[in-house]
């Protein structure tokens, strides 16, 4: 029996494509942030959660791209 504190387990991946999508997307490559945050809000409208980490995932790609173009354009002259 889990304990009293704890939540069913649930089947979805919606938390884990979002947190994959922001922490990828912000840290290494922004086209894979894409892609997770594209997974998870395809499955957090599967379940009907929000997509909240969806569009952070998108956010933080946005980010990685500003500043990678920056870093391009502006310091590796």
């Amino acid at each position: 029996m889990p304990p009293a504190g704890a939540a069913p387990a649930s089947g979805d991946k919606t938390t884990l494509w979002g947190v994959l999508g922001i922490v990828i997307g912000l840290l290494c490559c922004w086209p894979l942030g894409i892609v997770f945050g594209i997974l998870s809000m395809n499955e957090a409208k599967k379940v009907g959660k929000p997509n909240t980490l969806a569009y952070l995932a998108f956010a933080a790609a946005a980010v990685n791209l500003i500043f990678g173009a920056i870093y391009w354009t502006a310091i590796r002259k």
